[in-house]
């Protein structure tokens, strides 16, 4: 008869077990008073306050004394804690929030601030705007130096290209040759251009550049109003004593994010007073949307890109 054995998982560790461990090892340290005098003497810790500063720092990390007790807040234990954490930190919530430890965690995206605020729009549209020239002058290039048999050849790629692009890889392949054949044909209609002193391939140049520049810009902006962003959370903490990291979180596609008290008041702080790249000031809703403002002022993506 055969036995097979069972592999067996490892317990998963106990936070209670660990925070024992730990309170035990600080309870076993010892201090010294007068250190650098004749009177130096080796004593043990003050384990009451080093309790109550634990206490009153996982009460920060909660979020608050109730957050901390709500498993059980009217019994005996949780009336002793309590008066614990007002002890050290008073009924201030700016104090309690001092001794936290862990990092403030914002659900972020700076292009859903981006839609908020209508620059995602404003961009969206100026994209598709500079595409379109691009496409006109593209044309416009073709009829005016390409032969009947390449503008008949890529009519044909045009056509063929989105019904092959649906099936399955050889489709792909072909789709891919043709677009490349395609490619061929129209830089040898550019170089063909270039060479016979076209006006039109400046043009295109010209609206090629614009179009690269915006998007350019749009991912500029994205991080930089990110850097922003978590500089004005930072500076809501720090203005209040508070030491701890601010963390930005990308929430997965279908999920909500989850606020407290604390996480929503420094991520409306940030949304409010974060500056906007285009501008360097915040966001101006004082008559419509900031991307009112930005066009008014004469900073939208199309304005940038032809100063850059």
């Amino acid at each position: 008869m055969t036995t097979t054995l069972q592999a067996v998982e490892p317990a998963e560790p106990n936070p209670v077990d660990e925070a024992i461990a730990a309170l035990t090892a600080a309870a076993r340290r010892t201090r010294v008073r007068g250190g650098g005098t004749e009177h130096a003497t080796v004593e043990p810790v003050d384990f009451g306050e080093i309790a109550c500063h634990v206490i009153t720092t996982v009460a920060a990390n909660v979020g608050g004394v109730e957050e901390l007790l709500a498993g059980r807040p009217g019994s005996w234990e949780a009336d002793y804690v309590r008066q614990i954490v007002q002890s050290t930190a008073g009924d201030d919530p700016d104090e309690l929030l001092r001794y936290r430890t862990e990092p403030v965690r914002l659900a972020f995206d700076a292009e859903d601030v981006f839609y908020d605020l209508g620059l995602a729009d404003l961009y969206e549209q100026e994209a598709a705007e500079a595409g379109s020239r691009e496409d006109a002058i593209d044309e416009e290039l073709l009829n005016a130096v390409a032969t009947p048999e390449e503008r008949a050849r890529i009519a044909e790629i045009q056509a063929a290209i989105p019904s092959w692009a649906e099936g399955g890889d050889g489709d792909r392949e072909l789709s891919v040759s043709l677009m490349q054949e395609a490619s061929t044909i129209t830089e040898a209609i550019a170089a063909r251009a270039e060479a016979a002193g076209e006006p039109l391939i400046a043009a295109l140049t010209s609206a090629r550049t614009v179009t690269a520049t915006v998007e350019k810009l749009w991912e500029q902006d994205l991080a930089a109003y990110t850097e922003a962003y978590l500089a004005a959370a930072r500076r809501y903490l720090t203005d209040r004593g508070v030491t701890c990291r601010v963390e930005l979180a990308t929430i997965p596609t279908g999920e909500l994010a989850t606020w407290d008290a604390l996480t929503d008041q420094v991520h409306e702080y940030a949304r409010a007073n974060a500056p906007l790249p285009m501008t360097g000031y915040a966001p101006d809703h004082s008559d419509g949307s900031p991307a009112d403002a930005l066009r008014r002022a004469g900073l939208t993506y199309t304005d940038r890109a032809r100063q850059a």
